[in-house]
């Protein structure tokens, strides 16, 4: 290839078109790829559930499913599961416990019965105490501060109302005295 300039060309052009070639091939997703986008989406499927559960403000969850590997000589890895729920104060975190629990069996029934699951619960929102004070919904602790604003607006009104009433009946006696 030292005297034939047009070889070297069209070695050089090959190489240039075999870079160019790998470096556009799509990315092709293996094994693993598919088994992470798979836990993925379960983990969020299953946090969407967690957070309708009754008193859970916010849940987050990991699993991981055991990765299938037909030529390894060692069993997978166990399914693990871990989730963290955020609820309010009055919720029952036993109650929650157990609900997450039998829906993270539900979703990972390769889980061995006796495996521990790492389930925090954090009571982390205050939910205060509502009140009526005719149609308006109040705190607890604001309800007598708004009946007292109300009683002062009403009398408002009252001694208003009356001192029209008694000027319209001054302009109309001091009209008809005319």
């Amino acid at each position: 290839m030292r005297g034939n300039p047009r070889g070297l060309a069209i070695a050089i052009a090959v190489v240039i078109s075999a870079g160019c070639a790998a470096a556009c091939a799509p990315p092709i997703d293996g094994p693993v790829d598919h088994q992470r986008a798979r836990d993925r989406e379960d983990s969020e499927r299953l946090a969407g559930q967690l957070a309708l559960l009754p008193g859970v403000v916010a849940a987050r969850v990991a699993l991981h499913h055991p990765v299938g590997d037909p030529l390894a000589v060692a069993p997978p890895a166990p399914a693990t599961f871990s989730a963290v729920l955020a609820v309010d104060d009055q919720a029952a975190p036993e109650a929650l416990r157990a609900a997450t629990v039998r829906l993270a069996r539900a979703a990972l029934p390769e889980l061995a019965p006796a495996a521990p699951l790492a389930i925090e619960i954090n009571p982390t929102v205050h939910r205060p105490e509502v009140g009526n004070v005719g149609p308006f919904s109040v705190e607890q602790r604001s309800r007598a501060p708004l009946k007292a604003t109300l009683a002062l607006g009403c009398a408002a009104i009252f001694a208003l109302a009356l001192t029209l009433a008694t000027r319209a009946r001054r302009h109309r006696l001091g009209s008809s005295a005319q």
